[in-house]
């Protein structure tokens, strides 16, 4: 058998695979919560955790297996994840109470951290310069296909099947991805350790650290408005966060081989790159969480048909996601990621001012506006992220490049609620005339977040070389 190495569109296969089950691990469930809820006995707080816990599990465990990739094998690391999401899985599909549900979410979202850290730096390893935007454009590709598709395969499974439907379509996935890893980039040169990798300790303490001060940070910030900001136990979290943040940065300083390597952030392209990640993903979830109440508020869209709509902008990005990684392997990453993103920042803008009774058809156009600007964003910020990183460090910047994803969508969502709330809006969801202005006021300053995107896209490396010569 010949060395994965040469055969990248191989090793490509297996990662859009585990990127595809990944995406849709987050979005298969959301549609079908609400059956959840009616056959485990729970209030809706309590059932927002079989989301929350996924989000919070690959969140908290990013960073730590990006370095253990690093460290033993990017590949081999892989193909576990491919094996722990799917019996994450399956332990959903049987749990049978919530407690156990949120429990095996939080399994499973371990699985998806594994794939998610790793990912990217298989692609990155297995192609050549000139050709890791159109690479990583493919990856990106079958992220947003998940995130499309996910939301009607989950309501047609769910209705037709149950909600457990939704959890074992994942199962003999997971099982063909563990098989494909396995023969393609368990001990290939793409998925192999690089000997400074391993030379490396692996920092068990800042792990140990990093997780709960971040989950504790984010439980605080999503949760703090339904909760209230000045209830006690927000408060406490936000210290404890704040405590045991300070105690990372500690240990961080001590140590001779830390989690996060100072040379590595100290990068501009890869600073700048991870910033602008972090506002594109913040903005447009200011909207997404915002949107449903939207349509189905003011608009009087059904669920199906709100559904339908939504599924414009993830398809939107999908389809130009390809072209513009192609494009910064020709031109560079610079100049497509900060047109994506001021494309992203008008289409925000065009959104907030559709007033109380656009057409479907402006509608439609605006939310495509918003996934072109994304999609033309995204590929060549990851080439930018991902080209920037040492060889072995590139499982610890590509758990970077997904926590500033992650990070920036739970914080979207929670910034989208607090300003909403703080220009009148109330609740999402409540009655009321106020909805209109607070609506607009709360996409207007998504769409300002990221016009200062630009800013960070547009910040040179330390010296940005011109792109390698084509592909033949």
């Amino acid at each position: 058998m010949s060395s994965p190495a040469t055969r990248p569109y191989a090793v490509l296969a297996v990662v859009a695979v585990g990127t595809l089950m990944a995406a849709l691990g987050s979005s298969l469930i959301n549609v079908a919560v609400p059956l959840v809820r009616r056959d485990l006995g729970a209030d809706i707080g309590a059932a927002s955790w079989v989301l929350a816990s996924y989000s919070l599990s690959v969140s908290a465990l990013l960073l730590p297996f990006g370095r253990v990739g690093d460290r033993h094998g990017k590949g081999r690391v892989y193909a576990v994840g491919f094996g722990v999401f799917g019996l994450g899985s399956a332990l959903s599909a049987l749990a049978p109470t919530l407690a156990a549900l949120v429990a095996a979410r939080a399994f499973q979202g371990a699985g998806a951290a594994m794939l998610m850290a790793n990912g990217p730096a298989l692609t990155t390893a297995a192609f050549p310069p000139a050709q890791r935007g159109r690479a990583l454009g493919l990856q990106a590709t079958a992220t947003y296909l998940g995130l499309s598709l996910g939301p009607s395969i989950g309501g047609w499974l769910a209705q037709a099947a149950g909600w457990h439907a939704v959890f074992w379509v994942n199962v003999p996935i997971s099982v063909a991805g563990v098989l494909l890893a396995r023969s393609l980039v368990w001990g290939g040169a793409a998925g192999a350790p690089l000997a400074a990798g391993r030379a490396r300790p692996f920092p068990w303490a800042s792990a140990l650290l990093f997780g709960p001060a971040l989950s504790a940070l984010l439980v605080a910030l999503t949760r703090g408005q339904s909760w209230g900001f000045r209830s006690p136990r927000v408060v406490f979290l936000f210290v404890l966060g704040a405590v045991l943040a300070a105690a990372f940065v500690r240990v961080e300083r001590r140590s001779p081989a830390p989690l996060l390597s100072a040379a590595l952030l100290g990068e501009p392209a890869f600073a700048s790159g991870l910033a602008a990640a972090f506002v594109q993903y913040a903005a447009v979830y200011m909207l997404m969480f915002l949107l449903p109440f939207y349509l189905q508020g003011p608009l009087a869209m059904s669920a199906a048909e709100a559904g339908a709509v939504m599924t414009v902008q993830p398809a939107a990005m999908a389809l130009v996601t390809f072209a513009s990684g192609w494009l910064s392997d020709r031109v560079g990453t610079r100049g497509p990621a900060v047109a994506g993103i001021a494309v992203l920042a008008v289409g925000l803008a065009s959104v907030a001012l559709l007033g109380p009774t656009p057409s479907r058809a402006s509608v439609l156009a605006a939310l495509s506006l918003v996934g072109l600007g994304s999609g033309l964003f995204t590929s060549p910020n990851n080439s930018r992220i991902m080209g920037a990183a040492p060889r072995d460090q590139q499982g610890t910047a590509a758990g970077l490049l997904a926590e500033a994803r992650n990070v920036g969508m739970l914080c979207g969502v929670a910034a989208s609620g607090a300003v909403f709330a703080a220009l009148g809006g109330g609740r999402p969801g409540e009655a009321g005339g106020a909805f209109g202005a607070a609506f607009q006021g709360t996409i207007l300053a998504a769409s300002v977040l990221a016009a200062l995107g630009v800013l960070a896209s547009a910040a040179p490396p330390r010296a940005e070389t011109a792109p390698a010569a084509p592909p033949r």
